[in-house]
């Protein structure tokens, strides 16, 4: 065989010849096999066509390896494959859960069912009280650590594919997209992590859209210290929700464990809105204040009016440019600051 370095121009070239000389030596063979005529004439030329012969199955060598170790691969990645991909024969209770004959498994150890990372179950079966036809296996840190923890506690994740509303920690989760849970005390408990929500759930008395993300999550500074948040809730885009009478546009919201909200995260009036004795224009960006002030300012937002789009007062006319509202929802005005943004 002629030496190539692999992937260089000559190696093509190479191949390229060696396949035409397979294609010959196949091509030879059958033609001697079926005509009688041919091999007349190999055994009239017999010196000459055997050496020619044997040329083209020298060079056809070349090609005949590269497919034959091509194939060995190919066959050992499918075998390989098969044994990551398993289709339960009979019912098996893996992860805490009774998987019927005929689930698709995904495992990240060939062979190892309790490596599974997916599961495709032929019908809904019930995941911890969840109807679901598939899961995925995935962590998440455990928020309720101590944050200097040295060695944060990882809890195990399901992420469910559901097909229609399931009510969750008094959440109604819809089918959306992935419904996650974590796993507790040896999964003795499970609580909701993530899900895209279904119509019917209510914050602050008024209907969270359909679509709206919910996540668990707790705010934690630098210091230490801890919001007493316990849900992060992300309206659908482009969705309108009401807080305290005003028409917020994709809002995020943080919520406590009973779902009352701690802080508005982030909001943009969907319409002009008057509050007190401002008005405010649409695309006003309204948001809970930082915590360090929230003790001197109690209840206050912080409104932000959108440049060359200022605030008005009935008392002291329109707010210059680049001004922000520190003001209660319920109408109190605390103070004028520079907005953030400018």
């Amino acid at each position: 065989m002629i030496a190539a370095p692999i992937f260089s121009g000559a190696f093509f070239i190479v191949l390229g010849i060696s396949f035409l000389a397979t294609v010959s030596v196949l091509v030879w063979a059958v033609t001697l096999a079926l005509s009688s005529r041919a091999r007349g004439w190999f055994r009239t030329h017999r010196g000459r066509a055997s050496g020619l012969f044997g040329t083209l199955c020298v060079s056809s060598s070349f090609f005949v390896v590269l497919a034959i170790a091509y194939l060995r691969i190919d066959l050992q990645s499918r075998k390989e494959e098969a044994a990551r991909h398993p289709t339960l024969e009979k019912a098996t209770h893996l992860l805490g859960v009774d998987m019927p004959a005929g689930t698709t498994l995904s495992l990240t150890t060939a062979g190892n069912l309790a490596s599974i990372d997916e599961a495709a179950f032929p019908h809904e079966v019930s995941v911890y009280g969840i109807p679901a036809v598939a899961l995925r296996t995935a962590s998440e840190y455990d928020d309720e650590t101590p944050w200097h923890d040295q060695s944060p506690v990882t809890l195990t994740a399901l992420s469910l594919t559901v097909t229609g509303p399931r009510p969750i920690d008094g959440w109604v989760c819809g089918p959306g997209g992935p419904l996650e849970i974590v796993l507790r005390k040896d999964a003795r408990i499970k609580t909701l992590w993530w899900c895209h929500l279904a119509d019917g759930n209510r914050v602050a008395g008024s209907l969270v859209p359909a679509g709206s993300t919910l996540i668990r999550g707790t705010t934690l500074y630098l210091d230490g210290s801890r919001d007493n948040d316990y849900w992060h809730l992300t309206v659908a885009e482009g969705a309108l929700f009401e807080l305290a009478g005003l028409p917020l546009r994709s809002p995020v919201l943080n919520l406590d464990r009973q779902h009352r909200v701690v802080a508005l995260a982030s909001g943009t009036l969907a319409r002009a809105a008057s509050v007190g004795e401002f008005t405010y224009p649409a695309g006003t960006e309204v948001s809970s204040l930082a915590p360090r002030f929230r003790e001197k300012y109690p209840g206050a937002w912080l409104f932000s009016p959108a440049a060359g789009q200022p605030a008005v007062s009935k008392s002291d006319g329109t707010i210059a440019d680049g001004l922000s509202v520190v003001q209660a929802p319920s109408g109190k005005a605390y103070v004028l600051i520079r907005n953030p943004a400018h």
